[in-house]
Protein backbone atom coordinates (compact mmCIF):
# COMPACT_ATOMS: atom_id res chain seq x y z
CA UNK A 1 0.00 0.00 0.00
CA UNK A 2 1.05 3.34 -0.71
CA UNK A 3 2.47 5.27 2.59
CA UNK A 4 -0.07 7.69 3.87
CA UNK A 5 0.51 11.38 2.90
CA UNK A 6 2.49 10.45 -0.18
CA UNK A 7 2.07 10.82 -3.39
CA UNK A 8 1.39 7.30 -5.43
CA UNK A 9 4.20 8.06 -7.76
CA UNK A 10 6.33 7.44 -4.30
CA UNK A 11 5.69 3.82 -5.34
CA UNK A 12 7.01 4.09 -9.06
CA UNK A 13 8.99 1.77 -10.31
CA UNK A 14 11.71 2.31 -12.84
CA UNK A 15 12.92 -0.53 -15.45
CA UNK A 16 16.30 0.27 -16.86
CA UNK A 17 16.59 -0.12 -20.26
CA UNK A 18 19.83 -0.99 -22.50
CA UNK A 19 21.42 2.80 -21.53
CA UNK A 20 21.64 5.04 -25.24
CA UNK A 21 25.16 5.63 -24.17
CA UNK A 22 26.39 2.04 -23.69
CA UNK A 23 24.51 1.58 -27.68
CA UNK A 24 26.45 3.91 -28.89
CA UNK A 25 29.37 4.53 -27.02
CA UNK A 26 30.37 1.22 -25.95
CA UNK A 27 30.00 -0.71 -22.82
CA UNK A 28 33.65 0.01 -21.28
CA UNK A 29 32.89 3.38 -21.95
CA UNK A 30 30.34 3.62 -20.01
CA UNK A 31 31.55 1.40 -17.35
CA UNK A 32 34.62 3.92 -17.06
CA UNK A 33 32.87 6.21 -15.47
CA UNK A 34 32.33 3.85 -12.23
CA UNK A 35 36.57 3.42 -12.17
CA UNK A 36 38.17 4.41 -9.09
CA UNK A 37 40.59 6.16 -10.93
CA UNK A 38 39.37 10.00 -11.86
CA UNK A 39 42.15 10.09 -14.87
CA UNK A 40 40.26 7.07 -16.02
CA UNK A 41 36.43 8.35 -15.51
CA UNK A 42 37.52 11.77 -17.02
CA UNK A 43 38.61 10.38 -19.82
CA UNK A 44 35.25 8.42 -20.79
CA UNK A 45 33.62 12.15 -20.33
CA UNK A 46 35.77 13.22 -22.66
CA UNK A 47 34.87 10.74 -25.35
CA UNK A 48 31.11 11.27 -24.72
CA UNK A 49 31.59 14.63 -24.82
CA UNK A 50 33.23 14.61 -27.65
CA UNK A 51 30.37 12.00 -29.78
CA UNK A 52 27.37 14.03 -28.81
CA UNK A 53 25.32 10.93 -30.04
CA UNK A 54 21.76 11.56 -31.51
CA UNK A 55 19.39 10.28 -29.17
CA UNK A 56 16.18 9.12 -30.67
CA UNK A 57 13.47 7.23 -29.30
CA UNK A 58 13.96 3.49 -30.90
CA UNK A 59 12.66 1.18 -29.04
CA UNK A 60 9.59 1.78 -28.55
CA UNK A 61 7.82 -1.33 -29.38
CA UNK A 62 10.38 -2.55 -26.96
CA UNK A 63 8.68 -1.00 -24.42
CA UNK A 64 5.23 -1.41 -25.67
CA UNK A 65 6.03 -5.12 -24.94
CA UNK A 66 7.52 -4.71 -21.94
CA UNK A 67 4.34 -2.70 -20.32
CA UNK A 68 2.21 -5.43 -21.81
CA UNK A 69 4.11 -8.44 -20.28
CA UNK A 70 5.00 -6.56 -16.75
CA UNK A 71 0.64 -5.93 -17.04
CA UNK A 72 0.40 -9.31 -16.91
CA UNK A 73 3.07 -10.69 -14.53
CA UNK A 74 2.49 -7.66 -12.20
CA UNK A 75 -0.90 -5.53 -12.29
CA UNK A 76 0.32 -2.23 -12.33
CA UNK A 77 -0.94 0.90 -13.40
CA UNK A 78 -0.25 0.04 -17.10
CA UNK A 79 -3.28 -2.39 -17.29
CA UNK A 80 -5.85 0.54 -16.90
CA UNK A 81 -3.54 2.53 -19.69
CA UNK A 82 -3.03 -0.82 -22.11
CA UNK A 83 -7.10 -0.49 -21.83
CA UNK A 84 -7.59 2.82 -23.25
CA UNK A 85 -4.93 2.04 -25.66
CA UNK A 86 -2.43 4.60 -23.94
CA UNK A 87 0.46 2.40 -23.43
CA UNK A 88 2.71 4.62 -22.29
CA UNK A 89 3.82 8.20 -22.61
CA UNK A 90 7.31 9.45 -23.68
CA UNK A 91 8.90 12.69 -22.59
CA UNK A 92 8.70 13.59 -25.46
CA UNK A 93 4.84 13.56 -25.35
CA UNK A 94 4.80 15.55 -22.32
CA UNK A 95 2.99 18.73 -22.38
CA UNK A 96 5.85 21.22 -20.71
CA UNK A 97 2.52 23.54 -19.29
CA UNK A 98 1.29 20.20 -17.67
CA UNK A 99 2.74 18.05 -14.86
CA UNK A 100 2.97 14.30 -16.04
CA UNK A 101 -0.38 11.97 -15.02
CA UNK A 102 0.71 9.64 -12.58
CA UNK A 103 -0.59 6.07 -13.28
CA UNK A 104 0.62 5.99 -16.80
CA UNK A 105 3.61 4.75 -17.43
CA UNK A 106 6.49 6.80 -18.39
CA UNK A 107 9.03 6.68 -20.90
CA UNK A 108 12.96 8.32 -21.00
CA UNK A 109 13.87 7.36 -24.74
CA UNK A 110 17.31 9.42 -23.75
CA UNK A 111 17.85 7.63 -20.75
CA UNK A 112 16.72 4.15 -21.18
CA UNK A 113 14.23 4.21 -18.59
CA UNK A 114 10.79 3.07 -17.81
CA UNK A 115 8.80 4.04 -15.30
CA UNK A 116 5.54 2.31 -14.05
CA UNK A 117 3.10 2.05 -10.76
CA UNK A 118 2.38 -0.43 -8.63
CA UNK A 119 -1.59 -1.07 -8.15
CA UNK A 120 -3.21 0.25 -5.13
CA UNK A 121 -3.69 -2.78 -3.43
CA UNK A 122 -0.29 -4.05 -4.33
CA UNK A 123 2.65 -3.28 -2.03
CA UNK A 124 5.66 -2.41 -3.92
CA UNK A 125 8.32 -4.94 -3.02
CA UNK A 126 5.94 -7.50 -4.66
CA UNK A 127 5.21 -5.25 -7.55
CA UNK A 128 9.40 -5.04 -7.95
CA UNK A 129 9.14 -9.19 -7.51
CA UNK A 130 6.55 -9.14 -10.39
CA UNK A 131 8.42 -6.84 -12.55
CA UNK A 132 11.68 -8.56 -12.30
CA UNK A 133 9.97 -12.20 -13.20
CA UNK A 134 8.57 -10.06 -16.24
CA UNK A 135 11.81 -8.93 -17.55
CA UNK A 136 14.77 -10.98 -16.28
CA UNK A 137 15.42 -12.85 -19.18
CA UNK A 138 15.00 -9.79 -21.81
CA UNK A 139 18.03 -9.13 -23.36
CA UNK A 140 16.59 -5.64 -23.62
CA UNK A 141 16.63 -5.05 -19.40
CA UNK A 142 19.32 -4.34 -17.46
CA UNK A 143 17.51 -3.83 -14.25
CA UNK A 144 14.73 -2.98 -11.99
CA UNK A 145 15.30 -0.16 -8.99
CA UNK A 146 12.74 1.44 -6.80
CA UNK A 147 12.22 5.15 -7.26
CA UNK A 148 13.95 7.57 -4.84
CA UNK A 149 12.79 10.58 -3.54
CA UNK A 150 14.49 13.75 -3.65
CA UNK A 151 14.61 16.84 -1.38
CA UNK A 152 15.54 20.27 -1.83
CA UNK A 153 18.37 21.10 -0.31
CA UNK A 154 17.73 24.08 2.64
CA UNK A 155 14.28 24.61 1.30
CA UNK A 156 12.35 24.90 4.50
CA UNK A 157 9.27 27.01 4.73
CA UNK A 158 7.65 27.57 7.64
CA UNK A 159 4.47 27.69 5.83
CA UNK A 160 4.33 24.09 5.08
CA UNK A 161 2.80 21.65 7.41
CA UNK A 162 4.61 18.61 6.33
CA UNK A 163 5.94 15.39 7.64
CA UNK A 164 9.21 14.67 7.75
CA UNK A 165 10.61 11.86 4.89
CA UNK A 166 10.91 9.06 6.95
CA UNK A 167 13.12 7.07 4.61
CA UNK A 168 16.81 8.13 6.81
CA UNK A 169 17.23 10.74 3.91
CA UNK A 170 15.45 13.75 5.03
CA UNK A 171 17.26 16.46 6.05
CA UNK A 172 17.08 18.67 9.69
CA UNK A 173 16.58 22.61 8.35
CA UNK A 174 15.78 23.89 12.33
CA UNK A 175 19.00 25.45 12.52
CA UNK A 176 18.81 27.22 9.53
CA UNK A 177 14.81 27.36 9.52
CA UNK A 178 15.59 29.59 12.58
CA UNK A 179 18.39 32.10 11.53
CA UNK A 180 16.27 32.66 8.27
CA UNK A 181 13.38 33.66 9.83
CA UNK A 182 15.47 36.06 12.56
CA UNK A 183 16.49 37.64 8.97
CA UNK A 184 13.79 37.72 7.33
CA UNK A 185 11.97 41.11 7.86
CA UNK A 186 15.54 43.10 7.99
CA UNK A 187 16.60 41.26 4.63
CA UNK A 188 12.86 42.08 2.56
CA UNK A 189 13.73 46.59 4.27
CA UNK A 190 17.26 46.38 2.87
CA UNK A 191 16.56 45.15 -0.18
CA UNK A 192 13.44 47.40 -1.12
CA UNK A 193 15.49 50.65 -0.44
CA UNK A 194 17.82 50.40 -3.46
CA UNK A 195 19.62 47.64 -5.13
CA UNK A 196 22.13 45.97 -2.85
CA UNK A 197 24.89 43.59 -3.82
CA UNK A 198 25.00 40.47 -2.02
CA UNK A 199 28.10 39.54 0.07
CA UNK A 200 28.71 36.40 -2.23
CA UNK A 201 28.99 38.18 -5.58
CA UNK A 202 32.44 40.30 -4.49
CA UNK A 203 33.54 37.06 -2.47
CA UNK A 204 33.42 35.34 -5.98
CA UNK A 205 35.04 37.70 -7.87
CA UNK A 206 31.70 38.32 -10.26
CA UNK A 207 31.63 42.20 -10.13
CA UNK A 208 35.07 42.45 -11.21
CA UNK A 209 34.52 39.90 -14.09
CA UNK A 210 31.47 42.19 -15.05
CA UNK A 211 33.82 44.93 -15.52
CA UNK A 212 35.93 42.57 -18.06
CA UNK A 213 32.89 42.77 -19.69
CA UNK A 214 31.69 39.37 -18.37
CA UNK A 215 28.37 38.45 -16.96
CA UNK A 216 26.65 35.47 -18.51
CA UNK A 217 25.38 37.36 -21.85
CA UNK A 218 22.86 35.04 -23.40
CA UNK A 219 24.01 31.66 -21.44
CA UNK A 220 20.99 29.48 -20.68
CA UNK A 221 20.83 28.22 -17.27
CA UNK A 222 18.28 25.91 -16.07
CA UNK A 223 17.20 25.75 -12.50
CA UNK A 224 15.79 22.77 -12.28
CA UNK A 225 13.70 22.85 -8.66
CA UNK A 226 10.90 23.93 -7.51
CA UNK A 227 10.16 26.35 -10.54
CA UNK A 228 10.64 30.20 -11.24
CA UNK A 229 7.77 32.77 -9.40
CA UNK A 230 7.24 35.71 -11.58
CA UNK A 231 9.27 38.80 -9.71
CA UNK A 232 9.96 42.10 -10.31
CA UNK A 233 14.06 41.52 -10.04
CA UNK A 234 13.83 38.22 -12.50
CA UNK A 235 13.59 38.65 -16.19
CA UNK A 236 11.41 36.24 -17.71
CA UNK A 237 12.49 32.61 -18.13
CA UNK A 238 13.10 31.87 -21.85
CA UNK A 239 11.39 28.56 -21.38
CA UNK A 240 9.91 25.98 -18.73
CA UNK A 241 8.38 22.98 -18.01
CA UNK A 242 7.33 21.20 -14.94
CA UNK A 243 7.41 17.52 -14.49
CA UNK A 244 5.17 17.37 -11.18
CA UNK A 245 2.43 15.47 -11.17
CA UNK A 246 -0.68 17.50 -11.27
CA UNK A 247 0.88 20.94 -11.60
CA UNK A 248 -0.13 23.34 -14.56
CA UNK A 249 3.07 25.28 -14.65
CA UNK A 250 5.94 25.93 -13.81
CA UNK A 251 5.54 28.75 -11.54
CA UNK A 252 7.17 28.12 -7.94
CA UNK A 253 5.01 27.96 -5.31
CA UNK A 254 8.14 26.96 -2.24
CA UNK A 255 10.59 29.74 -2.97
CA UNK A 256 13.59 27.66 -2.81
CA UNK A 257 13.09 27.35 -7.07
CA UNK A 258 13.07 31.25 -6.67
CA UNK A 259 15.72 31.93 -4.62
CA UNK A 260 18.24 29.89 -6.72
CA UNK A 261 17.12 31.43 -9.76
CA UNK A 262 17.93 35.57 -7.93
CA UNK A 263 21.28 33.91 -6.73
CA UNK A 264 22.06 33.38 -10.50
CA UNK A 265 20.87 36.22 -12.65
CA UNK A 266 18.52 38.95 -10.70
CA UNK A 267 18.72 42.43 -12.61
CA UNK A 268 21.46 44.42 -11.89
CA UNK A 269 21.46 48.49 -12.24
CA UNK A 270 17.26 48.31 -11.99
CA UNK A 271 17.44 50.36 -8.25
CA UNK A 272 15.92 47.59 -6.49
CA UNK A 273 16.17 44.44 -4.90
CA UNK A 274 19.72 42.26 -5.46
CA UNK A 275 21.81 41.04 -8.25
CA UNK A 276 22.68 37.96 -9.68
CA UNK A 277 26.34 36.33 -10.07
CA UNK A 278 25.46 36.33 -13.94
CA UNK A 279 22.88 38.76 -14.33
CA UNK A 280 23.19 39.07 -18.64
CA UNK A 281 22.16 35.06 -18.05
CA UNK A 282 18.88 33.70 -19.04
CA UNK A 283 16.68 31.89 -16.88
CA UNK A 284 14.95 28.42 -17.64
CA UNK A 285 12.44 27.26 -15.23
CA UNK A 286 12.35 23.75 -14.79
CA UNK A 287 9.98 22.60 -11.86
CA UNK A 288 10.49 18.91 -10.76
CA UNK A 289 9.69 19.34 -7.10
CA UNK A 290 6.12 20.08 -5.45
CA UNK A 291 5.42 22.55 -3.10
CA UNK A 292 6.44 20.34 -0.29
CA UNK A 293 10.05 20.46 -1.76
CA UNK A 294 9.82 17.01 -2.49
CA UNK A 295 9.91 15.41 -5.96
CA UNK A 296 7.39 12.73 -7.45
CA UNK A 297 8.33 9.63 -9.52
CA UNK A 298 11.40 10.29 -11.82
CA UNK A 299 11.21 14.01 -11.93
CA UNK A 300 14.05 15.34 -11.40
CA UNK A 301 15.92 13.08 -14.04
CA UNK A 302 13.34 13.73 -16.49
CA UNK A 303 13.17 17.60 -16.05
CA UNK A 304 17.24 17.35 -16.39
CA UNK A 305 16.51 15.24 -19.54
CA UNK A 306 13.73 18.15 -20.57
CA UNK A 307 16.70 20.92 -19.99
CA UNK A 308 19.75 19.24 -21.82
CA UNK A 309 17.02 18.93 -24.75
CA UNK A 310 15.77 22.35 -24.95
CA UNK A 311 18.72 24.63 -24.67
CA UNK A 312 20.13 24.74 -21.73
CA UNK A 313 23.99 25.23 -21.18
CA UNK A 314 24.21 25.05 -17.51
CA UNK A 315 22.04 22.97 -15.35
CA UNK A 316 21.72 24.44 -11.37
CA UNK A 317 20.79 20.84 -8.88
CA UNK A 318 20.22 22.46 -5.51
CA UNK A 319 18.56 19.34 -4.60
CA UNK A 320 20.02 15.67 -3.72
CA UNK A 321 19.40 12.85 -1.58
CA UNK A 322 21.56 10.19 0.06
CA UNK A 323 20.64 7.41 -1.86
CA UNK A 324 21.70 6.84 -5.24
CA UNK A 325 19.92 6.55 -8.19
CA UNK A 326 20.37 5.02 -11.73
CA UNK A 327 18.10 6.93 -13.41
CA UNK A 328 19.58 9.95 -12.22
CA UNK A 329 22.89 9.36 -12.82
CA UNK A 330 21.89 8.17 -16.36
CA UNK A 331 20.10 11.63 -16.52
CA UNK A 332 23.16 13.78 -15.43
CA UNK A 333 25.44 11.50 -17.78
CA UNK A 334 22.97 12.46 -20.92
CA UNK A 335 23.31 16.29 -19.93
CA UNK A 336 26.80 16.06 -19.97
CA UNK A 337 26.75 14.04 -23.91
CA UNK A 338 24.78 17.25 -24.65
CA UNK A 339 27.63 19.95 -23.26
CA UNK A 340 25.53 21.01 -20.89
CA UNK A 341 27.48 22.23 -17.48
CA UNK A 342 25.70 20.24 -14.42
CA UNK A 343 26.01 21.74 -10.91
CA UNK A 344 24.70 19.98 -8.13
CA UNK A 345 24.89 21.01 -3.95
CA UNK A 346 27.05 18.70 -2.01
CA UNK A 347 24.01 18.42 0.78
CA UNK A 348 23.46 20.23 4.48
CA UNK A 349 24.02 17.04 6.88
CA UNK A 350 26.64 18.85 9.04
CA UNK A 351 29.87 16.46 7.67
CA UNK A 352 28.05 13.76 6.29
CA UNK A 353 28.64 12.23 2.77
CA UNK A 354 27.65 13.96 -0.40
CA UNK A 355 24.36 13.99 -1.37
CA UNK A 356 23.34 12.14 -4.87
CA UNK A 357 23.48 13.56 -7.52
CA UNK A 358 26.50 15.46 -6.15
CA UNK A 359 28.58 12.41 -5.43
CA UNK A 360 28.20 10.88 -9.09
CA UNK A 361 31.66 11.95 -9.05
CA UNK A 362 32.54 14.44 -12.59
CA UNK A 363 28.94 14.08 -14.19
CA UNK A 364 28.26 16.66 -11.55
CA UNK A 365 30.86 19.93 -10.50
CA UNK A 366 29.78 19.32 -6.47
CA UNK A 367 29.58 22.33 -3.94
CA UNK A 368 30.38 22.80 -0.83
CA UNK A 369 29.25 25.94 0.95
CA UNK A 370 31.31 28.72 2.75
CA UNK A 371 30.94 31.42 5.21
CA UNK A 372 31.70 35.24 4.62
CA UNK A 373 35.20 34.24 6.51
CA UNK A 374 35.83 31.45 3.35
CA UNK A 375 35.11 28.98 6.41
CA UNK A 376 33.13 26.09 5.67
CA UNK A 377 29.69 26.13 6.72
CA UNK A 378 29.01 23.85 9.27
CA UNK A 379 26.05 22.18 7.89
CA UNK A 380 28.47 21.44 4.63
CA UNK A 381 28.46 17.80 3.85
CA UNK A 382 32.09 16.43 2.63
CA UNK A 383 33.73 13.82 1.06
CA UNK A 384 36.65 13.05 -1.66
CA UNK A 385 33.50 14.13 -4.36
CA UNK A 386 33.96 18.25 -3.84
CA UNK A 387 35.04 20.11 -6.59
CA UNK A 388 34.49 23.56 -5.55
CA UNK A 389 33.16 25.79 -3.02
CA UNK A 390 30.76 28.95 -2.39
CA UNK A 391 28.97 31.37 -0.54
CA UNK A 392 26.37 29.36 1.23
CA UNK A 393 25.25 31.87 4.04
CA UNK A 394 23.24 34.41 4.89
CA UNK A 395 22.64 34.87 1.32
CA UNK A 396 20.01 37.22 0.33
CA UNK A 397 17.64 36.67 -2.85
CA UNK A 398 14.40 36.68 -4.52
CA UNK A 399 11.78 35.25 -3.61
CA UNK A 400 7.89 34.77 -3.84
CA UNK A 401 5.73 37.89 -3.89
CA UNK A 402 8.18 39.73 -5.07
CA UNK A 403 9.98 39.57 -1.88
CA UNK A 404 13.37 38.91 -0.70
CA UNK A 405 14.78 36.52 2.13
CA UNK A 406 18.05 34.91 3.02
CA UNK A 407 18.38 31.72 3.26
CA UNK A 408 21.48 29.20 4.31
CA UNK A 409 22.84 25.59 2.58
CA UNK A 410 24.38 23.68 -0.19
CA UNK A 411 21.60 24.98 -2.16
CA UNK A 412 22.67 28.82 -1.94
CA UNK A 413 26.46 27.55 -2.93
CA UNK A 414 25.23 25.96 -5.96
CA UNK A 415 24.01 28.79 -8.17
CA UNK A 416 27.30 30.93 -7.31
CA UNK A 417 29.12 28.02 -9.22
CA UNK A 418 26.33 27.88 -12.00
CA UNK A 419 26.43 31.31 -12.38
CA UNK A 420 30.17 31.78 -12.69
CA UNK A 421 29.91 28.67 -15.13
CA UNK A 422 27.30 30.75 -17.48
CA UNK A 423 30.33 33.97 -16.96
CA UNK A 424 32.86 31.45 -18.40
CA UNK A 425 30.62 30.18 -21.09
CA UNK A 426 30.26 33.98 -22.27
CA UNK A 427 34.35 34.81 -22.47
CA UNK A 428 34.58 31.24 -23.87
CA UNK A 429 31.66 29.91 -25.33
CA UNK A 430 32.85 26.69 -26.94
CA UNK A 431 34.36 25.10 -23.71
CA UNK A 432 33.41 21.31 -23.23
CA UNK A 433 31.85 20.48 -19.91
CA UNK A 434 35.16 18.64 -18.78
CA UNK A 435 37.29 22.00 -20.27
CA UNK A 436 35.04 24.13 -18.13
CA UNK A 437 35.17 22.37 -14.80
CA UNK A 438 38.39 21.57 -14.81
CA UNK A 439 39.30 25.48 -15.89
CA UNK A 440 37.18 26.54 -12.64
CA UNK A 441 38.63 24.30 -10.49
CA UNK A 442 42.23 25.59 -11.54
CA UNK A 443 41.45 29.05 -11.68
CA UNK A 444 39.71 28.56 -8.13
CA UNK A 445 41.05 30.07 -4.58
CA UNK A 446 43.19 26.79 -2.18
CA UNK A 447 40.88 27.24 1.10
CA UNK A 448 41.92 23.82 2.81
CA UNK A 449 41.41 20.42 2.66
CA UNK A 450 39.69 18.82 -0.36
CA UNK A 451 37.39 16.92 0.98
CA UNK A 452 35.94 19.75 2.62
CA UNK A 453 36.44 22.35 -0.16
CA UNK A 454 36.92 21.11 -3.00
CA UNK A 455 39.64 22.81 -5.20
CA UNK A 456 38.67 25.63 -3.45
CA UNK A 457 36.32 28.90 -3.94
CA UNK A 458 35.16 29.76 -7.32
CA UNK A 459 36.23 33.21 -9.04
CA UNK A 460 34.84 34.52 -11.51
CA UNK A 461 37.30 37.22 -12.22
CA UNK A 462 40.01 34.86 -12.27
CA UNK A 463 38.23 32.18 -14.82
CA UNK A 464 38.04 34.73 -17.38
CA UNK A 465 41.31 36.14 -17.07
CA UNK A 466 42.79 32.98 -17.38
CA UNK A 467 43.00 30.98 -20.98
CA UNK A 468 41.06 27.72 -20.41
CA UNK A 469 43.85 24.63 -21.29
CA UNK A 470 43.10 22.24 -23.51
CA UNK A 471 42.58 18.92 -22.38
CA UNK A 472 44.83 16.11 -23.40
CA UNK A 473 43.89 12.22 -24.07
CA UNK A 474 46.46 10.34 -22.44
CA UNK A 475 48.10 8.03 -25.12
CA UNK A 476 46.51 5.16 -26.13
CA UNK A 477 48.44 1.84 -27.27
CA UNK A 478 48.25 0.25 -30.36
CA UNK A 479 49.57 -3.17 -30.94
CA UNK A 480 50.52 -4.04 -34.57
CA UNK A 481 49.71 -7.84 -35.11
CA UNK A 482 52.71 -9.62 -37.43
CA UNK A 483 52.55 -8.92 -41.06
CA UNK A 484 52.29 -12.63 -41.18
CA UNK A 485 49.48 -13.24 -38.70
CA UNK A 486 47.20 -10.24 -39.81
CA UNK A 487 47.14 -7.14 -41.85
CA UNK A 488 44.80 -5.01 -39.39
CA UNK A 489 45.62 -3.49 -35.89
CA UNK A 490 44.68 -5.05 -32.77
CA UNK A 491 43.40 -1.95 -30.90
CA UNK A 492 43.36 -1.81 -27.00
CA UNK A 493 39.71 -1.52 -25.32
CA UNK A 494 40.26 2.18 -25.04
CA UNK A 495 41.38 2.55 -28.66
CA UNK A 496 38.45 0.79 -29.61
CA UNK A 497 36.23 2.84 -28.36
CA UNK A 498 37.66 5.88 -29.20
CA UNK A 499 37.63 5.29 -33.05
CA UNK A 500 34.07 3.45 -32.24
CA UNK A 501 33.04 7.24 -31.27
CA UNK A 502 35.01 8.88 -33.60
CA UNK A 503 33.28 6.67 -36.55
CA UNK A 504 29.69 8.21 -35.21
CA UNK A 505 30.41 11.69 -34.71
CA UNK A 506 28.52 12.29 -37.79
CA UNK A 507 25.08 11.31 -36.02
CA UNK A 508 25.05 15.22 -34.00
CA UNK A 509 22.24 16.11 -32.62
CA UNK A 510 21.03 20.05 -33.02
CA UNK A 511 20.56 21.24 -29.28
Amino acid sequence: MARSGLSRAQDQIHILLKFPLEQQLGAETVAALESTERKVRREAFRRIEAHEPDFRPHAEDVVRRICARVSAKAPTMAVASEESGLHFLSIDDFDPNVGPPEGVPVYNPYTGVLSVYPEQNLEPDEAVAGIREAVKSDDAVEGVERVVIYRAISAFDTTLQTEPESDGYGYDYSEMAGLDARRHQAALQTALAGESVPWGIDQIGARAAWRRGYAGQGVVVAVVDTGISPHVDLALPVRGATFVPGSISYTDDHGHGTHVAGTIAARRSNGLGVVGVAPQARLMAVKVLARDGYSRGDSVALGITWAANNGAQVINLSLGSGQASDSLRRAVIYARSRQVIVCAAAGNDYGGAVSYPAAFDDACIAVAATDQSNRRANFSNRGSQLDLSAPGVGIESTYLANTYRELNGTSMATPHVAGVAAILLSRYPGLSPLMAQRHLEATAMPLGAPDLYGRGLVHAERAVATQPQPVVSPAVAVVVAPAAESDHEVATPAAAAGRSAASKRGHNSSR
